[in-house]
């Protein structure tokens, strides 16, 4: 895999950190996962199933679980020598509980000197906001993201999903890729800081370039979109929903023919782009109600055989049981200790000549302690596995 022979230590909480951690794991680093002897925060984080939450079990495959208590010697003596053997470390510690633990840059270059250090915060390290304790919601908030979901009229809305901390894993796993390759160049490691805030204008490239290009901010819209129609969510007969998007006449002309609707084709408010844009309360009536004639598998049917940008809007059992998700391996059944076959995230790229794998489920509180600590030769006072 692209990553074997590369070690990577963990100590992050809840998700982007240790999503982080998970991408470079999935591709063949050795991620050693080290946590404090009570075990992170997302193991304690919502709905659980025996000692793990679902938070945990969804973001730290492809990871050994390690208990170290660094406000110990003895596990500040381990931390120094899994840092002479690492590549990465990935944490998201606040000063200046980073110094008191021996985790930043300084400390670990001592240690060995082309360390690459990452570390996530809500707001980066430096300036007015640095320090700040901060979540997913709470850039979601500040870098305009909730203003901008949800509906016309109506309040703003976090994502469903931890959008902020997911591109923030995936800006971690980026800075990990372009430090190894300049260490390859140049023999020399860094510290790279990834921030919550500036993954959440990342992701709104579209909506803040027209904001800066044209100083109107764009609207909220909900389901619709602000440059096409039709665009949005409709009820099919079973109660079920469709996604549809027509942002141009070839598709328009295709989901009229889908939907048996060549009143739709003639009506003249709905004659080019601009004008179902200014119709589209209009145009939106009329697709829903030629769209509740039918069943959405029915629909479904239709609108794939006629070629319509559609999709049916599923819920997580739905979606998890999708045809093509599976068929793209998006989840994968591994063997936990404690709850024997569990399905957990599968590995969203596919390299053709160099693919990743889930190769082990997400650790048990210091399951792999002992076996570390046999690899290098400890014999120091460290507590195990619970």
């Amino acid at each position: 895999m692209p990553l074997t022979g590369i070690r990577v230590l963990e100590l992050g909480s809840m998700v982007a950190a240790p999503l982080g951690a998970t991408l470079l794991g999935d591709m063949g680093a050795d991620v050693i996962k080290i946590e404090p002897p009570g075990g992170e925060e997302g193991r304690r984080v919502g709905p659980r199933r025996g000692d793990d939450t679902g938070l945990y079990v969804g973001v730290n495959r492809n990871k050994r679980g390690m208990v170290l208590d660094l406000t110990e010697p003895p596990g500040r003596e381990v931390l120094r020598r899994l840092v002479q053997q690492t590549d990465i470390v990935i944490h998201n510690q606040r000063s200046p509980a980073r110094e008191r633990l021996g985790l930043d840059y300084a400390a670990l270059a001592a240690i060995r000197p082309d360390i690459i250090l990452i570390t996530v915060s809500t707001y980066g390290e430096s300036g007015p906001y640095a320090g700040r304790p901060g979540i997913d919601p709470s850039a979601q908030a500040l870098g305009g993201l909730m203003a901008g979901t949800g509906e016309p009229g109506g309040p703003a809305l976090k994502a469903g999903a931890a959008v902020a901390d997911v591109t923030a894993a995936t800006l971690v796993s980026y800075a990990a890729m372009l430090a190894l390759w300049a260490r390859a160049r140049d023999g020399q490691g860094q510290a790279a800081e990834v921030a919550l805030i500036d993954g959440v204008v990342h992701l709104q490239g579209v909506q803040l370039g027209e904001y800066l290009l044209t100083g109107s901010p764009p609207p909220r819209v909900g389901n619709r979109s602000p440059f096409y129609a039709p665009y949005n969510s409709y009820r099919c007969a079973d109660g079920g929903e469709v996604h549809l998007a027509a942002f141009n006449d070839k598709f328009y002309r295709n989901l009229c023919r889908a939907l048996d609707a060549p009143q739709l084709l003639e009506d003249p408010r709905f004659a080019s782009p601009a004008l179902r844009l200014e119709h589209r309360d209009a145009l939106d009536a009329e697709i829903a109600a030629c769209c509740a004639r039918y069943p959405r598998a029915e629909l479904m049917a239709r609108l794939e055989h006629a070629d319509v940008v559609a999709a049916p809007v599923n819920d997580y059992p739905a979606a998890t049981a999708d045809p093509q998700l599976r068929h793209n391996g998006m989840f994968v059944p591994v063997e936990h200790t404690a709850h024997g076959r569990l399905e957990v995230p599968g590995i969203p790229l596919h390299l053709a000549g160099t693919p990743g794998a889930v190769r082990r489920p997400p650790p048990m509180l210091g399951e792999h302690t002992s076996e570390i600590l046999g690899e290098l030769a400890c014999r120091v006072d460290v507590p195990d596995a619970p």
